[in-house]
């Protein structure tokens, strides 16, 4: 079993140990270190749409994070002397015909000496007895820029180049870098009795466990990890018709043209990202049906529209290329 510990102060992780993972056993101690981004009443990630939410957000309890104890170096939900290749989170409870759009994921540590990629992932279960199987979506971020968001105290977002239509039980998570130097840990949901854990590894010969495994960190990790998946809802037939294309050409590569209908009123166009922000807003006389926005400042990604006029308002989903 691991070694942990949760964590005190902020710990410098600067070199990694090269030990294969094995069993042992270490009592641990909790701190007062905690996120107090979380609570039991929750706080927004920026604004919602109707269309798109975060699976599992905010997470309830106590959130901190942990660190190993001597001789082991490094973080369970991150790095560490282990090797552990990836971290996830288990979701078996879902809308079949979700799609997956993109992942949240809010950092404790993030440090770089090399800045990869960091690749952003989702897998399915079609492994032996449900276990994470072939990666169906990814995205990824520079360490730089994570780097960035844990300085700043904000969460990394990450968007699909292809949403996935969940049909079964999935995991989330992220692949962690192994450049010396390059350091990532996610903060975790405090443990406590009673609580049935989520969270998952791959440690350094491929194999997955959960957190709880007898040969990982046991029956006193029961945790849950800041990694969200953000997902849009499936459309009813009703919704589809209100809903219907009105922006082309989809992908775009920049400039795409709208069209609308003619009212009274005038045209308001307001383009989301899919953590809620809004991205871009602009209006438009209403007695004009087509006219051109030009999107091409916005990074690549999905996006979704909506055009209002006061009394309907239609909304779509477009890609930037």
């Amino acid at each position: 079993m691991k070694k942990i510990t949760i964590i005190i102060v902020l710990c410098v992780f600067t070199a990694m140990i090269a030990n294969a993972q094995h069993s042992g056993k270490s009592d641990f101690k909790a701190s007062d270190l905690q996120n107090l981004n979380y609570s039991a009443t929750g706080h927004e990630i920026g604004s919602r749409t109707t269309d798109c939410d975060t699976l599992r957000y905010p997470l309830t309890g106590e959130i901190i994070y942990y660190y190993m104890l001597p001789p082991g170096i490094g973080y369970i939900t991150g790095n560490n002397s282990y090797k552990d290749k990836a971290k996830a989170e288990f979701f078996n409870s879902f809308e079949i015909g979700t799609t997956i759009n993109g992942m949240i994921a809010d950092f404790v540590v993030a440090k770089s000496a090399s800045n990869p990629q960091i690749t952003f992932a989702i897998w399915n279960s079609s492994a032996t007895d449900g276990k994470p199987g072939t990666i169906v979506a990814t995205a990824t971020k520079s360490l730089n820029s994570i780097v960035g968001d844990v300085n700043n105290e904000q969460a990394t977002s990450v968007t699909f180049d292809q949403p996935f239509t969940v049909t079964g039980p999935f995991y989330a998570g992220i692949i962690l870098p192994t450049g010396p130097g390059d350091t990532l840990a996610l903060w975790c949901r405090k443990h406590v009795a009673g609580y049935n854990g989520t969270a998952w590894e791959q440690w350094d010969n491929n194999a997955w466990y959960p957190f709880n495994h007898p040969d990982s960190w046991g029956d006193n990790m029961q945790t849950t990890m800041t990694i969200f998946p953000i997902v849009c809802q499936p459309l009813g037939m009703d919704d589809l018709q209100a809903n219907m294309t009105f922006a082309t050409p989809v992908p775009a590569t920049g400039i795409v043209n709208i069209n609308a209908w003619k009212t009274s009123g005038k045209h308001m166009i307001d383009v989301y990202s899919l953590t809620g922000k809004t991205v871009y807003s602009k209006s438009f006389p209403g007695s004009i049906a087509n006219f051109n926005i030009d999107l091409s400042t916005l990074p690549k990604g999905i996006y979704i529209l909506k055009l209002n006029d006061g009394q309907q308002q239609k909304s779509q989903k477009l890609i930037l290329e």
